[in-house]
C-alpha cells in the first residue's frame, strides 16, 4: 500500500481519505503508525492546557460568561467543552485534594458543622457520625447537585428548561465553584477567610448573573429565584445528610 491509497482506521474500521491524517469518522489522528513517548506527552499537554482546548474553553466561559457558555453546550457545541458531570467531578476531586494538602478539614470547609456536647454517649455517636460524613462527603455533595437544578427547573418553569439543561448548568457552577475554594485553599488555611472569599466568587451574584444568561430573565426575577433556589438546595442537603445519617445511627453505626 502506497501513502497515497487510503487505508482503514484501526480504531473504527472506516476506509480514511486518500492523504487525510485524519479518521472522517471517529477523527482519530492516524498519521503515527507506533505511538511515541514526545507525540503522547505532547498532545496531553495540548489536551488539557492549549488555548483552544475543551477545558480552556470551558473555563474561559466560566469566567466571561457562564449562562451563555451553557445556552451553547445545551444546544448542541458539546465537543466545544468539557463534559460537565466530569468537569464537576474532577474539580470536586481537586478541591478534596487541595483542601487536605494545607490541613484542612473538608467537612469544615463545606459548612458542615457536627459537634455534640453533652454525655459521653451523645459526643461517641457525633464523632462517628461526623467520621461517616467525611468518609462520603464528595458523593454527598455531588448526589445534592440535583436538588439545586430541580429548584432551578420549579422556579424557572416558565423558561422551558427540562431538568436536564439545568443540572448542566449546576455542574458547571459547582464545578468551577469547587475549583475557586481549591485555589482560596492555602488563603483559607493561613488567613482563615478564603472560602469566604470562594463563596463570593461564586456565590448568589454570579449564580444570579448565570442564570439571567440561561434562562432570559431580568435581573431581578433571576436574583430572587437563585436566592429561594439556593435555600432550597441547603434544606434539600440537610435532608439528604439526614437520609444517611439516621438509619446509620439507629442501626448502631454497622
Amino acid at each position: 500500500m502506497t501513502p497515497s491509497e487510503p487505508s482503514d482506521c484501526p480504531n473504527c474500521g472506516v476506509a480514511s481519505a486518500v492523504g487525510g491524517s485524519f479518521c472522517p469518522s471517529c477523527g482519530q489522528d492516524n498519521a503515527r503508525p507506533r505511538l511515541e513517548a514526545r507525540a503522547v506527552l505532547l498532545d496531553a499537554l495540548h489536551n488539557f492546557v492549549g488555548w483552544e482546548s475543551a477545558l480552556a474553553r470551558t473555563l474561559r466561559g466560566l469566567v466571561t460568561g457562564p449562562g451563555r457558555m451553557v445556552n451553547a453546550y445545551v444546544a448542541g457545541r458539546r465537543r466545544a467543552y468539557v463534559n460537565p458531570a466530569r468537569f464537576c467531578l474532577l474539580s470536586l476531586a481537586l478541591w478534596f485534594f487541595a483542601t487536605r494538602a494545607v490541613g484542612l478539614d473538608p467537612l469544615d470547609s463545606s459548612g458542615v458543622r457536627f459537634d455534640a456536647t453533652g454525655s459521653e454517649g451523645a459526643q461517641h455517636v457525633a464523632a462517628e457520625v461526623r467520621n461517616l460524613l467525611q468518609r462520603h462527603l464528595d458523593l454527598l455533595m455531588y448526589l445534592s447537585l440535583p436538588i439545586l437544578a430541580l429548584a432551578l427547573r420549579g422556579l424557572f418553569r416558565r423558561r422551558e428548561r427540562n431538568l436536564a439543561e439545568c443540572l448542566v448548568l449546576v455542574l458547571y457552577l459547582a464545578g468551577f465553584r469547587y475549583l475557586v475554594t481549591a485555589a482560596l485553599a492555602p488563603v483559607q488555611a493561613t488567613l482563615g477567610f478564603g472560602q469566604v472569599l470562594g463563596r463570593v466568587v461564586a456565590g448568589p451574584l454570579w449564580l444570579t448573573w448565570a442564570a439571567r444568561d440561561f434562562f432570559g430573565t431580568a435581573w431581578w426575577g433571576s436574583l430572587w429565584r437563585t436566592l429561594v433556589a439556593m435555600l432550597l438546595h441547603m434544606l434539600g442537603t440537610v435532608l439528604l445528610f439526614g437520609a444517611v445519617v439516621v438509619p446509620w445511627v439507629l442501626l448502631g453505626g454497622a
